[in-house]
């Protein structure tokens, strides 16, 4: 177990040590929401006037063209590509109108990030030089486990009939998240130990170069909730 998950397991125990619960009864309420976690539903179940079980999904699954961001030198492209869902299931507590939430994120893939290298395009990988078509395409992805933990802070009046904005803000912990590097083109040339070795070096210094932003996936999200009972 990382050091992440025993904080947030103790944060869900906090939020849950309200008054007794009464098992799924009280206030349902159902919403949509828009952010970092995709775009899609949730519904939250009350269990007492403070603790609810709130769980949701956001939909993404799908490439975004990100070569004008990317300060890529001339004739290369790149694209990112983002997980087809995101499913949360969490603890929340209310205070007023500010909530405390902590549970768990799951993902269906792992974002990855591809360039693409137009006619003779000259190469750097690893500190070793190449040219298109010895290596076509150079794709990162962020690997880490299917399950991670999330805590997070959030603004939402309580369960009512009525409609109500729902504010989020936190982070999601991947558990031994990691870059990886792959590439295709010359199948000689990519087998080959030195471009092994030139691509292992890249994804190193790639590491090093993300450094914490690795272990934090940011929550930020806005949507509304309704009560349905």
């Amino acid at each position: 177990m990382t050091r992440f998950v025993v904080p947030v397991i103790l944060l869900a125990s906090l939020l849950a040590s309200g008054r007794p619960a009464r098992a799924l009864q009280g206030n349902i309420s159902v919403g949509g929401r828009v952010g970092t976690l995709g775009m899609g539903a949730e519904v939250t179940v009350a269990l007492n006037e403070r603790v609810a079980i709130r769980g949701g999904i956001g939909f993404f699954g799908f490439e975004v063209d990100v070569t004008e961001r990317s300060n890529l030198a001339a004739n290369r492209t790149a694209k990112l590509s983002l997980p087809g869902a995101l499913l949360a299931v969490g603890v929340e507590r209310s205070f007023g109108v500010l909530r405390a939430e902590a549970g768990l994120l799951m993902k269906s893939g792992d974002p990855a990030y591809e360039i693409t290298y137009g006619s003779r395009a000259s190469i750097d990988i690893g500190g070793g030089y190449y040219r298109e078509p010895d290596v076509s395409t150079l794709t990162t992805t962020f690997e880490s486990r299917a399950i991670a933990p999330y805590a997070l802070l959030g603004f939402a009046p309580s369960l009512s009939r009525r409609i109500a904005l729902v504010v989020d803000l936190g982070a999601a912990f991947p558990l031994d998240a990691g870059l990886e590097m792959s590439a295709t083109g010359d199948p000689a040339v990519l087998s080959s130990s030195g471009f092994r070795a030139d691509l292992e070096a890249e994804r190193r210094d790639a590491e090093a170069d993300a450094g914490a932003f690795l272990n934090y996936w940011p929550i930020i999200s806005i949507g509304l909730r309704y009560g349905l009972r």
